[in-house]
């Protein structure tokens, strides 16, 4: 049944797990259909980042995704802290991930990933004026950054390495073919 934002209504939030990065809930509404509960993750907002030292390279890094428990082939990406505008938390991801200081930044695109789950928010940046600086890496964050040749982009998502929304999303932006290989 398709009903008006105004026929939905938040009636309880129990909140089952809460960090600086994610609030995972448990939500009951109020809809035509009568009371619903759902799971839900609230999120601060995200950022990812299209860096290009030169014209024939994308910045990437190869990151330890826990839940995958295998790395994965991405470009620079964070969640922003809480108030924190999202260029800001681009600049600092960009160092921190990457190695690399932007003179400036663009927004591309945003987006919402996972919209049955999560209410998260994410904005793909595009970075220009780049200078190399000393990468930054989180404590646990098991990542190194890497200039991938353009070229080599379809051989890392046809084998599996490139897999996240995020990077796929920024590689349809910058033109780049996808293929048919499943997630």
């Amino acid at each position: 049944m398709l009903c008006d934002d105004a026929d939905v209504r938040l009636l309880a939030t129990t909140t089952l797990y809460a960090s600086d990065r994610v609030q995972f809930v448990s939500e009951r509404f109020a809809t035509p259909d009568g009371e619903i509960e759902r799971p839900a993750a609230h999120h601060p907002g995200a950022v990812a980042i299209i860096a290009r030292p030169d014209p024939e390279h994308l910045l990437m890094v190869w990151q330890y995704r826990y839940p995958l428990r295998r790395q994965v082939l991405e470009i620079p990406a964070g969640t922003c802290a809480p108030g924190e505008a999202p260029h800001l938390t681009a600049h600092r991801e960009l160092v921190e991930e990457g190695g690399y200081a932007a003179g400036r930044l663009e927004p591309r695109c945003t987006f919402c990933p996972s919209v049955g789950l999560s209410d998260e928010t994410m904005v793909i940046f595009e970075a220009f004026d780049l200078r190399p600086v000393a990468a930054q890496p989180e404590r646990g964050e098991l990542i190194r950054p890497v200039l991938m040749p353009l070229t080599a982009l379809a051989e890392h998502r046809r084998n599996g390495a490139i897999c996240d929304a995020k990077t796929l999303l920024a590689l349809a932006l910058l033109g780049q073919e996808l293929g048919d290989r499943p997630c």
